[in-house]
């Protein structure tokens, strides 16, 4: 995601939604999982636009939670440097695949 596009997003949701938190938005992102992981199942070709309804309301929450389009990124940097140093284990029945404790 560009700055801008971080920025344009936090302030539309600000003007639009106004009353939304974090925890709120984080609430709405689990209904549009839902409605991606549908259309994974489905193959349908909406599934790139519930994508990005998931990236935005991620990116909006983290905005509403007072994270920067800087925090953000510096965070994503650190966790991948987190994920790189970790063991994997087996996928489960779900093809979930979880570091190993």
């Amino acid at each position: 995601m560009k700055k801008l596009q971080f920025e344009t997003i936090s302030k539309w949701q600000n003007e639009t939604f106004g009353q939304a938190t974090a925890l709120s938005k984080t609430a709405h992102l689990k209904q549009e999982v839902k409605e991606l992981r549908k259309d994974l199942k489905n193959d349908s070709p909406a599934k790139k636009l519930e994508f990005a309804d998931c990236f935005i309301l991620l990116f909006g929450a983290a905005a509403s939670d007072g994270m920067s389009y800087e925090d953000i990124c510096n965070a994503i940097d650190e966790k991948m440097e987190i994920n790189k140093s970790r063991k994997w284990g087996n996928p489960d029945k779900n093809g979930v695949i979880n570091h190993l404790k």
